[in-house]
C-alpha cells in the first residue's frame, strides 16, 4: 500500500500542475521540429570500390576470418580517423579551400567565428593551415561512412549541404586511400628487396668462406686431389657445407629476384588489389531527411519524459499538502479527532 498511495500522490502532483509540467514539454518537441526544419539539405555521393586481398605483396596482418571488404573498410575507418589522411583529402578535394573561403569571407560555422573573436584566427581574419585542417578532418569524420556491402565491396558514402563537394569529397576519399595502399605495398616491397640483398651478400660471403675452405684442405692433402681418390671424413663435411652454402645463395638470388619483380609489377596500373567500380557521381535530390527527424523527435522525447520525471519529483517532495486522513498520523505523527467534508 505505502508504494500504491506514493505513485497516487505523484499522479495527483502531475494533474495539479500539468500546464507547469507540459509547457517545456512542448517547448522542447517544438524545438526539436524547428531544429529539423531549420537544417540545411544534406546531398549524399557513394563511391563503390571492389578490394581483393594483397597477393603480390602479402599482407602479415591479414585476417583469413574476415572477407577482404570486411579488412579494407577497417583499414580505410582507421584511416578517415587520423588527422594526416584527412589533411590529404581535404588538398586533393576542394574542401580545404572551401573551409578557408568561408572563414575569409566571415561565414565559417561557429566554431571559426568564436577563434575569430579571440584572436585564434590567422591574419585577415583567415585560419591557419594547422586549423583548417582541424576543420577538415572534422568535417571528414562526421559526414563518411564506410561500409562493407559485400565480400569484396566496399562502399564509401560522404555527405555534405553542396552536391558537388559530397561527390567530390568521396572521390578523393577512396583515391587517397588507393594511393596509400599503393604507397604501403611499394615500402614492403622495398623493404624487401633491401633485406634479401643484404641476405645474399651474407650468403655468399658464407659461400666464399666455405670454398676457401675445400680449396685450403685439398692444398693441405694432396691425396684427396684425385678423381678416384675416396674423400676422408673431414672432406666429406666441407663439401656438404659448401653444397649448403651454394644452396643458401641460390635460394636467396631466388627471392631477391621475385621480390625485384613485384617491386616493378607495383609500377603498373591496377596492381594495388584495389579498384573503382562506380564513381562518386553529384547527387540530384538531397537525402532523405527520415533518420534526421527519427533522431530529433527521439532525442525531443527522452528529454520531455526526463522533464515531466523530474518535475513531479520535485514539486511532490516540496508538496506538504496533507490530502488524506491517515496522512496526518504518516506525517505530523498525530491522530486525527474529526474530519469537515468538502462543501461545493
Amino acid at each position: 500500500m505505502p508504494h500504491w498511495a506514493s505513485m497516487v500522490r505523484l499522479l495527483e502532483t502531475f494533474f495539479r500542475h500539468r500546464l507547469l509540467l507540459l509547457g517545456p514539454v512542448v517547448l522542447v518537441l517544438v524545438g526539436a521540429i524547428g531544429w529539423v526544419l531549420v537544417q540545411p539539405p544534406t546531398y549524399q555521393s557513394s563511391v563503390r570500390v571492389w578490394v581483393e586481398r594483397q597477393t603480390l605483396v602479402p599482407d602479415p596482418n591479414s585476417n583469413p576470418y574476415l572477407t577482404p571488404a570486411q579488412e579494407q573498410a577497417g583499414v580505410l575507418t582507421e584511416l578517415i580517423s587520423t588527422k594526416y589522411f584527412d589533411a590529404k583529402v581535404g588538398k586533393r578535394s576542394p574542401l580545404s579551400e572551401a573551409i578557408k573561403a568561408a572563414s575569409s569571407h566571415g561565414s565559417g560555422g561557429i566554431r571559426t567565428r568564436l577563434m575569430r573573436l579571440v584572436g585564434l584566427a590567422g591574419p585577415g581574419g583567415q585560419l591557419s593551415d594547422s586549423q583548417v585542417d582541424d576543420q577538415v578532418f572534422n568535417t571528414i569524420v562526421a559526414s563518411t561512412l564506410v561500409v562493407p556491402t559485400g565480400p569484396e565491396i566496399i562502399t564509401v558514402t560522404f555527405g555534405s549541404s553542396d552536391p558537388q563537394m559530397a561527390s567530390l569529397v568521396a572521390q578523393a576519399v577512396v583515391d587517397q586511400f588507393m594511393d596509400e595502399t599503393l604507397t604501403n605495398q611499394r615500402v614492403q616491397a622495398d623493404a624487401a628487396v633491401a633485406f634479401y640483398t643484404s641476405q645474399v651478400k651474407q650468403a655468399q660471403s658464407d659461400q666464399a668462406v666455405a670454398d676457401k675452405a675445400v680449396d685450403d684442405y685439398l692444398l693441405s692433402n694432396p691425396s684427396q686431389r684425385s678423381a678416384n681418390a675416396i674423400p676422408d671424413a673431414r672432406m666429406l663435411q666441407l663439401r656438404r657445407d659448401d653444397d649448403a652454402a651454394h644452396q643458401r645463395t641460390q635460394s636467396v638470388l631466388d627471392k631477391l629476384d621475385q621480390a625485384r619483380l613485384e617491386r616493378v609489377a607495383l609500377d603498373q596500373t591496377g596492381t594495388a588489389g584495389v579498384r573503382v567500380l562506380d564513381k562518386a557521381e553529384t547527387p540530384t535530390q538531397p537525402a532523405s531527411v527520415k533518420k534526421v527527424i527519427i533522431e530529433a523527435v527521439g532525442v525531443g522525447l527522452v528529454l520531455a519524459v526526463l522533464i515531466v520525471v523530474v518535475g513531479v519529483l520535485v514539486l511532490t517532495w516540496l508538496d506538504s499538502t496533507i490530502r488524506r486522513p491517515q496522512e496526518v498520523e504518516t506525517i505530523l505523527d498525530l491522530r486525527p479527532v474529526g474530519s469537515v467534508p468538502r462543501v461545493s
